[in-house]
């Protein structure tokens, strides 16, 4: 079978199923901030939350919602166009206490995106009127308990019974209070209020608090394991890290959230070294740190039971928490995020020298992050054709601006590990290996600024490195290895210089690749350059070393000003080594070229091939 049989008309390499571009690009793309919301409401008050519809693709998209249900469920607005927050409204009047469910949906005529409302309605604090005198020997007296204190062993909630008593022969009497006898009370002062009933229509209030305390004391502290053995690698866990002096120490079996909920922002918090098994996210305040001692371990096997895709080991959705610190952590098993923030509220986090491994996705990352010294592997999600949404991978990051990843192992993960509509994101000093598709990705709009330098890439199952449908990116001095497919990959994209780079033995070199479909959407392959970077072409078959090509799809008008150089894509001062030199027919631009019908072209002035 010769070349050209191989790909027929489309060109090259995206004839071949495996690596045919995604289709995240081409138009717009229905998706919510959150499948589920909580409403916390008070009897006789409105109360109100809020979510966002989402264009988690291209163009405009428009929207709808319908279905909303009880009628005391508002939402607003109920028709717009693309990203936009929704304001849900419960109108309590006619609610007694107690927990309701409701419903809504957005879609968009072809795509619904259902949104379940859990709506928790609270008693409202009723002030104790005035009691009228009773008929001697009929009167209702109620005496509360004193206001408590306990004390939780672990920093979780505590199971509190009260009761009240009552005097004056009046019965039988009813006694209710808010919060109900028998409450799990958090870390915390809680104040209840009771009511006594009669069954004459008498009633008596009174008031009284519950505080819950918990404090670890040093002599009785667990007894920490032995130490793990040194760390021998530059990434993961450091034996040489230590948790800073007057840090808030967590022993495994702790509540680790009612920990942090009894500390303010700020806190430094010592993970000690075990397994510190979770049953809920943890959710911390402004300014937090979180060390682990060498050996700490966040393990979720056996998680709680959600179906919310937002839960993480630690989580920070639709809330504004900033400038967290999470260091030295093994965080592992957890069934959705290791990592799990929202782009809108929570900026500037720090997350370093952690093993994040076997979740479905590792870090979803917000803007300003710092991620380095790493080890993120093995998150996988359950990915099939079928099922697309479970799809894991290391990294997954949208508007998050100004971010770096530094010298991480990004290894063996799933297949949905990118970069969208983000600016100035950077990638520098990382081992990015044995992906299940692209090690390190770039898709969808923008992701200007965008600076991939000095990475190893090596072994990944689809494109060592990929840049689809953005603009402004510099691919520098990077080493790419054994590639399935690309080793540099500029898909529908501009602006991007590739220089220094080191390709050794990928499927493809450097590829230019035009998407006639997706012109309509304003986006385009045009400015690219690559320059001074040196690519040794492999021994398989219909291996090429750099490339221009295109869909089936395209006409031969919309690909002449790309084959006549109109659209500056172009190559210079390559230095190319292939297995052949007598045989080097290892290039294309809408056809296989010779070297030498390379350079006649005008590509690679000032390059080399040899064998």
């Amino acid at each position: 079978m010769s070349r050209r049989d191989k790909f027929g008309v489309c060109g090259l390499f995206a004839c071949i199923a495996l690596l045919a571009p995604l289709p995240a690009s081409a138009g717009p793309v229905l998706s919510v901030s959150a499948p589920s919301v909580t409403v916390q409401g008070t009897v006789g008050s409105d109360a109100s939350a809020t979510m966002q519809v989402v264009n988690a693709g291209n163009g405009a998209l428009k929207w709808s919602v319908v279905g909303v249900t009880p009628s005391w469920l508002s939402v607003s607005p109920t028709s717009g166009i693309n990203t936009k927050t929704l304001t849900l409204t419960v109108h309590t009047s006619g609610l007694s206490a107690g927990q309701y469910p409701a419903s809504f949906t957005v879609t968009d005529g072809t795509t619904s995106k259902p949104v379940s409302v859990q709506v928790n309605i609270a008693s409202a604090a009723v002030a104790p009127p005035p009691v009228a005198p009773a008929p001697t020997g009929s009167a209702l007296y109620v005496t509360c308990p004193a206001s408590t204190s306990v004390t939780s062993l672990d920093g979780g909630p505590v199971v509190v019974n009260y009761t009240a008593t009552t005097d004056g022969g009046v019965a039988p009497i009813s006694i209710t209070g808010s919060p109900a006898s028998g409450t799990a009370f958090p870390v915390g002062t809680t104040s209840v209020s009771v009511k006594a009933q009669s069954s004459d229509g008498q009633t008596s209030y009174c008031t009284f608090s519950v505080t819950v305390t918990y404090t670890n004391p040093t002599s009785t502290a667990p007894t920490a394991p032995p130490p793990p053995s040194p760390s021998t690698s530059a990434v993961g866990p450091q034996s040489t890290i230590v948790c800073p002096a007057g840090a808030v120490d967590i022993w495994p079996g702790q509540y680790i959230q009612g920990v942090v909920n009894t500390y303010p922002g700020a806190t430094t918090f010592c993970l000690r070294a075990g397994v510190h098994s979770l049953t809920s996210s943890i959710t911390p305040k402004t300014g937090n740190t979180f060390v682990g001692e060498y050996g700490a371990i966040l393990d979720g096997t056996g998680y709680w039971p959600v179906s919310d895709d937002t839960q993480a080991a630690f989580r920070a959705h639709n809330q504004d928490i900033d400038y967290v610190t999470i260091r030295n952590l093994v965080i592992r098993n957890m069934p959705y995020s290791g990592i799990h923030t929202y782009y809108w509220m929570s900026d500037h986090w720090t997350i370093e020298y952690n093993e994040i491994a076997s979740n479905k996705i590792g870090i979803e990352f917000s803007p300003n992050f710092t991620i380095r010294n790493n080890y993120i592997h093995h998150n996988v999600g359950n990915a099939s054709s079928s099922n697309p949404g479970e799809r894991g991978g290391g990294y997954q990051g949208f508007r998050s601006d100004n971010t770096t990843f530094d010298s991480n192992e990004i290894a063996y993960n799933g297949p949905e590990q990118k970069v969208g509509l983000s600016a100035n994101v950077a990638f520098r000093n990382n081992f990015v290996h044995h992906n299940i598709r692209d090690g390190i990705w770039y898709d969808t709009n923008s992701n200007a600024g965008a600076v991939i330098d000095n990475n190893r890439v090596e072994d990944n199952g689809r494109i060592g490195i990929s840049f689809e449908s953005s603009v402004g990116v510099t691919i520098s001095n990077n080493t790419v290895r054994r590639s399935a497919g690309d080793g540099i990959f500029i898909s529908m994209s501009q602006n991007a210089q590739i220089y220094g780079n080191t390709l050794d033995s990928n499927f493809g070199g450097i590829e230019y690749f035009l998407n006639c479909d997706s012109l309509s959407l304003g986006e385009d392959v045009k400015n690219n350059t690559a320059h001074d970077n040196t690519i040794i072409v492999g021994t398989q078959s219909y291996t090429y070393a750099s490339a221009f090509s295109y869909l089936s799809s395209c006409s031969s008008t919309q690909v002449a000003p790309y084959l006549n150089g109109s659209k500056s894509l172009t190559f210079s001062r390559d230095t190319y080594r292939v297995p052949s030199s007598s045989y080097n027919r290892y290039f294309f631009w809408g056809a296989w070229k010779y070297w030498s019908e390379w350079q006649a072209m005008g590509q690679d002035a000032g390059g080399s091939l040899s064998q």
